[in-house]
């Protein structure tokens, strides 16, 4: 047990929590070891066989590992949440590469709130989709909770603008929601944190946070370097199990008189299917959507002559044929693409659908560029000439920095408008240069691992 417990009577409640599962949702098997581990179906059993009083919660980024994930958006995984059930889940950063409209269908679909409480649209209203907290009931406590972003932990409190959403300051929005949970009854405080996956949350940022939020009593996170509970003031700060490999339990010691926690007891549980099987009901779940994955993924899209690694050392052919293929369905004078863009490269033989999601795992979308030439070649250079592929374009190097730039009719006309197609990611962010210099740009809605299948389905028209 962690800290020192309180001499009066005790009651005790368990909280098991997830997060990032990033559509991982069925058991497989462990390197290194015998049997298979993993899964809703292993949690299910897992905590059916709890014995106290108990909740669930769930801390998000539903869908971004793999390409069931991606095939469903999240609803497979809400599907599995419901099945247990949760009590409570949030979205993470990641689930916000959904659109609004998405995001409700999931939020819909979900028999628990989903907890958003510093997430707005960029119209700065509230999604009335979402909720900022809710009360739930374990052991005859009321244990309020509810949900914060964090977007970037090393400057933290400040908005961020999203494609689609705001992320509001996490103190103001925190204060809110402990207030309405404390009006409506709730004796516990509980906090779900997830933070950027890219970035990293150190104990400090916790205990500073949390100086500035009184009352709270426990904060749930999925920040991995969270390997074992810590007290930050009243509260302590705890890990969420992570991509669906383990779940945590946590024991909460509580004092019977003010309902006050006193201690609290944390284990991260491999969920082994040897150890603890796999609920029936959640298999028949998980099932129907292996069922549709299968078939959508097994499905023929082409016929590829010749394999297209995906390289290395500034060379790659599956980028390079990905960017002859935006050219030509785009009809644009050029194409650029990172050579990081494709994950997986492809072997010769019959291409189906399950291979663009391998190889194009993301849903970065094409995009039409018109830009300068003089512009064009200035933005080129800020690319990093060695890091990307092009089509319709000649690059020329020396000493690893661009010289020049042609285009298939010669050189760049610095006057001239070219038009471009790109992946979305190549457009991101304020300091992008292709995208502080463009003139106007426009997204097709159609994703990258689409318009590839239509040029390998061109090609199979064409043997």
């Amino acid at each position: 047990m962690l800290g020192a417990g309180a001499c009066a009577k005790k009651e005790e409640i368990v909280i098991f929590a997830t997060g990032r599962s990033q559509g991982r949702l069925w058991a497989e098997e462990a390197p290194g070891s015998s049997g298979k581990a993993g899964g809703f179906a292993v949690f299910k059993s897992l905590y059916d066989l709890e014995k106290r009083p108990k909740l669930a919660v769930d801390i998000g980024n539903w869908f971004s590992a793999t390409p069931d994930g991606w095939l469903t958006r999240g609803r497979s995984t809400l599907a599995c949440l419901n099945e247990v059930p949760y009590a409570a889940a949030a979205p993470g950063l990641e689930d916000l590469s959904l659109t609004p409209r998405e995001l409700q269908k999931l939020a819909e679909s979900s028999a628990m709130p989903l907890l958003a409480s510093n997430l707005y649209l960029k119209t700065n209203k509230k999604p009335a989709f979402l909720h900022s907290s809710r009360i739930a009931e374990a052991g005859g406590r009321r244990v309020g909770i509810f949900s914060l972003i964090i977007f970037s932990p090393s400057s933290p409190n400040k908005p961020k603008y999203l494609p689609s959403y705001k992320l509001e300051k996490e103190t103001y929005e925190a204060q809110r929601a402990i207030k309405t949970l404390r009006d409506g009854g709730a004796q516990l405080l509980v906090m779900l944190l997830s933070v950027n996956p890219k970035e990293k949350a150190s104990q400090n940022f916790f205990r500073d946070l949390l100086s500035k939020l009184p009352g709270i009593d426990l904060v749930i996170t999925d920040e991995p370097s969270v390997k074992k509970p810590f007290r930050a003031g009243r509260a302590w700060v705890a890990g969420a199990g992570l991509e669906l490999a383990s779940a945590a339990r946590l024991e909460l010691t509580l004092d019977s008189a003010t309902g006050r926690m006193t201690d609290l007891s944390w284990k991260n549980v491999r969920l082994s299917a040897r150890e603890y099987g796999e609920a029936p009901g959640m298999l028949k779940v998980i099932a129907g959507y292996r069922k549709s994955a299968a078939a959508h993924f097994s499905k023929r899209v082409g016929f590829l002559n010749s394999a297209l690694p995906l390289g290395g050392h500034g060379v790659s052919p599956a980028a390079d044929f990905a960017a002859d293929c935006m050219r030509r369905w785009a009809r644009t004078d050029a194409a650029i693409i990172g050579l990081k863009e494709p994950a997986a490269g492809f072997s010769s033989g019959t291409i189906l659908v399950g291979n663009l999601y391998a190889s194009f795992p993301l849903d970065s979308s094409v995009v039409f560029v018109k830009i300068r030439g003089d512009d064009l070649e200035r933005a080129l250079a800020g690319l990093q000439p060695g890091g990307i592929s092009v089509s319709g374009l000649r690059l020329f190097l020396k000493d690893g920095a661009l010289e020049r730039v042609e285009s298939d009719s010669g050189p760049l006309v610095p006057g001239h408008t070219y038009r471009l197609a790109v992946p979305d990611s190549l457009v991101g962010g304020r300091e992008n240069p292709l995208l502080s210099s463009a003139m106007e740009f426009a997204n097709s809605r159609r994703y990258l691992r689409e318009v590839v299948g239509w040029c390998f389905s061109r090609q199979d028209k064409g043997r």
